[in-house]
């Protein structure tokens, strides 16, 4: 949730420039009799498939006034409400009031959770194993302070770990070790393997490019570990061997799929300039084909649980370029766009399954507005 509110400063000016595109292209979910003003429930058909399209989308969900919090299970998903209660003045800000919902997706039920969520600042962050046997638990007290736990699924054993952690960056090496890069006020801090057990080893990591500022990018799978240094240069290391590996340069973010096969990785396509591309590599920084998306800002790239999809957000200026969400199909390659011209202003969420993608987007009044794509 931080690293949301930090990043929406950024794009609020492009949300503002996206915003003309909305209107000239119209919404899906707000045509006729399809308009929801009360946070209700509205399913729109998606569009007819195009020939060399393999993605479908069979319908779109649409809430008023929602962003995405948690997704409960496939059909099941939480959905943060947000109400204006005073609007602003000249002196004052504007005051909102929060209520999260539970929304069943396969009979349009919705309720209040059993016990409202307390806004006392702290938030807990839950990473299940690629097995799904352990959960790697991080509770935040406050904003710099967190306590650590491995949960085991079928038992419900909870074992802390020990040590405390400036950043909440990590992700599963293999399904019995966690990598945890804990950060400092002056660097990149201790990067942790946890075992499952508890056991927690420090490993080394020799590169001096990294400077003096923590990790920026950081991803896991299948035994390696990836970064971005100083330089934008994405590399690769593994427990035991503390020298790494260049893989792409001009890296400014990356996302490794859950089976650890693939790379999505944007690249700033001219030093100093504003624009990017979007490309695929395998784990060792082979290019599987060409740029599958490019455009002046790519906020958001997401893989499906099962590394099947991929979404990415673009935004060009240009309205003739891309804008939207877009999903590309691992398995042919194909890129398609989804829905109307979304510019999400929250991480695009898949479900479990990877048959439902939540979009929470901002309407012309800043509130939020969450739409739900359904795949065949």
């Amino acid at each position: 949730m931080k690293r949301i509110i930090k990043l929406g400063a950024v794009l609020s000016l492009a949300a503002a420039l996206a915003a003309c595109s909305s209107v000239q292209n119209g919404d899906l979910a707000n045509n006729g009799n399809n308009t929801n003003k009360h946070g209700e429930l509205t399913v729109v058909k998606g569009p007819e498939q195009k020939p060399n399209q393999d993605i479908v989308v069979q319908s779109i969900h649409r809430f008023e006034g929602a962003s995405m919090d948690k997704w409960l299970s496939d059909d099941q998903v939480q959905l943060m409400y947000t109400k204006l209660v005073k609007q602003a003045t000249a002196t004052e800000e504007a005051q909102y009031e929060y209520n999260t919902i539970k929304v069943d997706l396969s009979n349009n039920e919705q309720k209040s959770p059993a016990e409202p969520a307390k806004d006392d600042g702290t938030f807990e962050k839950e990473q299940p194993s690629p097995d799904g046997k352990y959960v790697f638990v991080q509770h935040w007290k406050d904003k710099y302070t967190a306590r650590n736990f491995m949960k085991e699924v079928s038992t419900g054993t909870i074992t802390e770990i020990k040590g405390s952690n400036y950043l909440e960056i990590g992700g599963w090496l293999n399904n019995t070790s966690y990598i945890l890069a804990a950060g400092s006020m002056s660097g990149i801090g201790d990067i942790r393997q946890i075992t499952v057990d508890g056991t927690v080893t420090l490993l080394k990591l020799d590169d001096p490019q990294l400077g003096d500022q923590p990790f920026i990018n950081f991803g896991t799978g299948q035994g390696r570990i990836y970064y971005t240094d100083s330089n934008q240069t994405l590399k690769q290391f593994a427990p035991g061997e503390p020298k790494p590996t260049e893989l792409v340069k001009h890296a400014m973010k990356f996302q490794v799929s859950p089976d650890g096969k693939h790379l999505a990785v944007e690249i700033q396509q001219a030093a100093g300039k504003i624009g990017s591309e979007l490309r695929i590599f395998d784990s060792n920084g082979g290019a599987e084909g060409l740029s599958i998306a490019k455009g002046d800002l790519l906020p958001y790239i997401e893989w499906s649980p099962d590394s099947s999809k991929l979404a990415a957000a673009v935004y060009t200026e240009n309205q003739s370029g891309m804008n939207g969400v877009y999903i590309f199909d691992s398995a042919t390659g194909k890129v398609s766009p989804i829905g109307p011209s979304y510019f999400p202003q929250y991480p695009l969420s898949w479900n479990p399954s990877g048959t439902r993608l939540g979009v929470s987007v901002a309407d012309k009044d800043g509130m939020p507005v969450t739409h739900i794509v359904d795949f065949k």
